[in-house]
């Protein structure tokens, strides 16, 4: 059910019948603003109230501002234009309903810690759950591994469509030759019971990044109860920071295609996973045919990040496959049921790689089904690169005392009031050989003042 049931719809505007906030006195419609100017949805509807967008794209400039409360009816398409969201604004999704900055738009969305910009389910706080409505998708010009069709990603060539949209609609492409190309603004941004399933094998995440480029800016992002993945890359450069990922049905932190940004300072903290492999991390190069080589290869810096498990057997703490590199640095991961660090498809990324392309350093792992695994599941074709057995087992990796990595106890605080909603979680680390998402003990909590737990329907007695 609606939380804004009482409102009706009166020769195209929004009028507020019973049961509406009292607080809101004026309604209105969002569209596309009309041409020419900067379009404002909330003076539209009198400079307060709730405000619903229906039309499917924005083509000018829009801001919207932190007086009124926005409903997304569906999916609707930043084309041509830029829109401007104040500090302290909320959006609502309705069932199927999505935020897509397409390759010609741009989002300039700005918090505070005071005042954060939230994405959250129309639907009453106590009926809210994953998957309410898709969620927020950002589409650059950067440079992918592989697209739709074949292609040099080295020459820039490659246009994919993204996931969760169909590859029959243009506004979903994206990819091009432009590495800085800018999406946008995220910061101080949270995004709640994102992730809604608009097809078999096809959903959107709680923020998905197609082809953003460096200067696109990211930080202080919260993906809160998502259905499937909190953050998902898809090739390009863009950076993220300081990110929370809490509750996601799938995996925490993903990217494929060519991604080469950097993540610093995250936590990802499962407790409600659903799918059949919830990953921390999952990364990836190409897994679609037999060259995992291709170019630019998936090759981001990730740095100061505390990885927690819901102790599901089928999780693992941070999954590399299918050719990509990465450079792990200061994450301490724990709680999963499978294994702390798993690399997969071994052969192709280590071969070249090791021991500057794929290296994870000064990291904790603890309480895993297994740390890192003594396991050979690299693929048994004529394809696969030559290389010794014993490279891509996770001990010869990890238990390298150069590498400075430790299996120990991070001591990590109590963090079960991101499951239950009751106080704040505390994700401060103990043990000095542990960096995490804070930099060390003593480090910087960046999750306080801007940072929510809300439940929904989620049964607390299942918190671990």
């Amino acid at each position: 059910m609606n939380k804004y049931l009482g409102l009706i719809l009166v020769g195209g505007m929004l009028a507020f019948g019973v049961g509406c906030d009292s607080s809101s006195s004026n309604g209105g419609s969002a569209g596309s603003g009309g041409s020419g100017g900067t379009a404002n949805p909330c003076q539209d509807a009198g400079g307060s109230g709730i405000v619903e967008i229906t039309d499917e794209e924005i083509t000018v400039d829009t801001v919207f501002e932190a007086a009124c409360t926005y409903i997304l009816t569906r999916e609707t398409y930043v084309m041509g234009a830029e829109i401007t969201i104040e500090p302290g604004t909320e959006f609502q999704g309705d069932k199927r309903s999505a935020l897509i900055i397409t390759t010609t738009g741009r989002i300039e969305a700005a918090g505070t810690e005071a005042d954060p910009i939230v994405f959250t389910s129309s639907a009453l706080a106590e009926e809210a759950k994953p998957g309410d409505w898709g969620g927020m998708v950002l589409l650059g010009l950067a440079k992918l591994s592989w697209g739709d069709t074949g292609c040099d990603g080295e020459l820039g060539e490659c246009v994919g469509s993204i996931e969760g949209i169909s590859p029959d609609n243009p506004r979903g492409k994206f990819g091009g030759n432009d590495d800085s190309h800018d999406c946008g603004t995220l910061q101080y941004v949270r995004i709640e019971y994102a992730g809604a399933v608009f097809g078999d094998n096809n959903e959107l995440n709680g923020l998905t990044v197609g082809g953003c480029g460096s200067d696109t800016t990211l930080d202080h992002i919260q993906v809160h109860r998502g259905l499937d993945d909190g953050v998902e890359f898809f090739g390009g450069t863009a950076p993220i920071s300081y990110v929370i990922v809490t509750g996601t049905g799938d995996d925490g932190i993903d990217w494929d295609q060519g991604y080469r940004g950097s993540v610093d300072y995250f936590i990802v903290h499962h407790f409600a996973s659903t799918t059949s492999s919830p990953n921390g991390i999952e990364a990836d190069n190409y897994g679609d045919g037999e060259d995992r080589n291709v170019q630019p290869r998936s090759a981001p810096d990730v740095v100061n990040g505390t990885v927690i498990g819901d102790g599901r057997p089928e999780g693992s703490g941070i999954v590399t496959r299918v050719g990509t590199w990465a450079g792990i640095d200061g994450v301490a991961v724990v709680g999963f049921g499978g294994a702390g660090y798993d690399m997969r498809d071994g052969a192709w990324s280590v071969t070249g790689g090791w021991p500057d392309g794929i290296v994870v350093e000064n990291s904790c792992f603890d309480a895993n089904g297994e740390n890192y695994p003594d396991d050979d599941n690299d693929p048994k074709d004529a394809t696969a690169p030559a290389m010794a057995a014993d490279f891509f087992d996770e001990p010869t990796l990890l238990a390298d005392e150069a590498r400075n990595n430790f299996e120990a106890d991070p001591g990590i605080g109590d963090v079960s009031a991101a499951c239950t909603g009751e106080g704040t979680p505390n994700y401060a680390l103990t043990n000095d050989n542990c960096a995490g998402a804070f930099g060390g003990p003593g480090g910087t909590d960046w999750t306080t003042g801007w940072t929510s737990f809300p439940t929904g329907i989620f049964d607390t007695g299942t918190c671990p």
